[in-house]
């Protein structure tokens, strides 16, 4: 039995940005500052955000799922030109589905968390 990949939530959001840009390409800024809308450039924050989606992209990277051209810089090693790999795009669809999946399950198990909730209040 083979199971399905598993991505934490910046390698997730990544992987769904990068799909939903037909034919786009990011750098590890611009990824930076779409996952991360509400953050000043040049602030503390604004680095931890970079650094993060940077070490998101090498994971997705040494998987196969992500190229690019890699450059250094003021702040280190960032990447150009982020594409989906074939492999890439194929866990981006599975991944979109995985989410959408996981939403619903949880709604549902909300309502029946508050329906269960109302029923016990009863006298």
């Amino acid at each position: 039995m083979r199971f399905p990949p598993v991505f934490d939530d910046a390698e997730s959001a990544i992987l769904l940005a990068m799909y939903e840009v037909a034919n786009g390409t990011y750098s590890s800024y611009t990824l930076a500052w779409k996952l991360n809308p509400t953050v000043q450039v040049g602030t503390p924050p604004a680095s931890v955000a970079f650094n993060d989606t940077r070490d998101a992209t090498e994971r997705l990277i040494v998987r196969g799922l992500v190229h690019g051209e890699r450059f250094a810089g003021a702040d280190g090693v960032y990447f150009d030109k982020l594409k989906l790999t074939r492999k890439g795009e194929q866990m981006a669809i599975q991944q979109r589905k995985t989410v959408e999946e996981t939403e619903k399950a949880l709604a549902a198990a909300e309502e029946q968390s508050a329906a269960f909730e109302k029923e016990s209040d009863r006298p």
